[in-house]
């Protein structure tokens, strides 16, 4: 018996050891094919990244610097930037390997997070590698997920920080900090303090807040004069990110200045109707949260912060994965396995389908919309609307948990 369980422990270093090879290498070669395949002339994104680290190292201004034949301006804090210099002084094609490496990777991690024990609990730990892998590969057809590939962005790096922070256990060393950091980077998931709030995650939101205060002191200290350039001017631009109205723009800013672009009663009715939904995702979240159903809670937060921010295009929306993963389970538990297993088919499938691109779009094409045409034109909306019903629905039945074990 007791050498069963030694063999046993000794090959679990073994199995974990093959996971991250396998793994990692799954992740080098879709970075590879991604080079192979026309992006090393590409990622948009990357290089305004590289961008601004350049412009910290040698100028000029951060916020004056623009991609050359494109354009395009930095917009993130300065501590962006200043992550961003090893990128900066990096070969081209190596920062692009490494870049989307850890983004399949963090893809893996998203699917690792979000998937429950109770289906690890009857798959190997080489079935689980290989559920692993294929999820990644296959996650790639996603409309949001290959966006953030195309472009070289942020986001699944961003998303897993989060998701892999919160869901740590009550005490865990520093909880809550890396998503204070996410916010120095990129001030979009800013609405997930409030979910600390309403679920009295002090400590949390202390360190949430230690993190954010870190990245704005470490701003100050190495780009004190670009600092206080964005926190005081280019913060309130929302204009300096691109076209509001364009289609890739999936949020609820987006779709109403589709609808009314500069007329007066846009931008009121914006700030209602994010309070409201904010609100009503604020209830939501916490229901779950409190119900031990963390990643669902996260995951529902997060419509908060795509219907509500000005803009969120559609690559900030790789919070479909584990969102979708949610709402597979709250299917199955109300309705049974063979409606959830056609929920999630719909869910995932129609962001494959990347409807928002079949609809004329670019240089305000977005204006002149029919009513059938702003149907796939708005699909992202649709859907984490019909996502947030369905969750909505699905809690009904939720029991609390005992604080102490949260």
């Amino acid at each position: 018996m007791s050498t069963t369980t030694t063999s046993s422990t000794a090959s679990q270093p073994l199995d974990r050891r093959r996971t991250v090879i396998v793994v990692v290498a799954a992740a080098v070669l879709v970075a590879l094919g991604a080079w192979i395949g026309g992006k090393y002339h590409g990622m948009i994104d990357l290089r305004v990244y590289r961008l601004g680290g350049d412009a910290l190292l040698h100028g000029p201004a951060l916020y004056d610097a623009k991609l050359p034949g494109i354009g395009l301006p930095f917009t993130y804090p300065p501590f962006a930037a200043i992550a961003m210099v090893p990128l900066a002084l990096a070969p081209w094609g190596l920062a692009l390997i490494v870049w989307t490496t850890a983004s399949v990777l963090c893809i893996t991690q998203l699917w690792r997070a979000s998937l429950p024990k109770t289906f690890w609990s009857f798959v190997t730990q080489r079935k689980r590698t290989a559920v692993l892998v294929a999820l990644t590969i296959v996650s790639l057809l996603l409309e949001p997920v290959w966006a953030t590939i195309d472009f070289g962005q942020i986001n699944l790096l961003l998303t897993a920080m989060i998701l892999l922070d919160l869901i740590r256990p009550k005490g865990a060393r520093l909880r809550g900090f890396w998503l204070g950091v996410a916010i120095g980077v990129k001030l979009t998931p800013l609405p997930f303090l409030a979910l600390l709030v309403v679920t009295k995650q002090w400590k949390a939101l202390r360190n949430a807040m230690f993190g954010l205060l870190a990245t704005i002191a470490i701003g100050f200290a190495f780009a004190p004069r670009q600092s206080w350039r964005y926190w005081t001017e280019v913060v309130f631009d929302a204009n300096r990110v691109g076209g509001i109205a364009y289609s890739g723009n999936q949020s609820i800013n987006g779709f109403l200045h589709r609808l009314g672009n500069t007329a007066s009663w846009v931008q009121p009715t914006w700030f209602v109707a994010s309070v409201i939904v904010g609100l009503g995702v604020l209830w939501l979240a916490r229901k779950y949260w409190l119900a031990d159903e963390r990643v669902t809670a996260i995951a529902v937060m997060a419509l908060a912060v795509l219907y509500a921010s000005p803009i969120s295009w559609s690559h900030h929306w790789v919070w479909i994965i584990p969102l979708g993963v949610s709402l597979i389970r709250g299917v199955n538990r109300v309705w049974g396995l063979n409606p959830a297993v056609v929920a999630g088919v719909l869910w995932y499938g129609l962001f494959v389908l990347r409807s928002i691109w079949w609809v004329p779009f670019r240089d305000d094409r977005e204006l002149d919309w029919s009513f059938w045409q702003s149907i796939p034109g708005n699909s992202h909306l649709i859907l984490g609307l019909i996502a947030f019903v369905v969750l909505a629905i699905t809690s009904r039945g939720l029991t609390r948990t005992d604080p102490s074990l949260r």
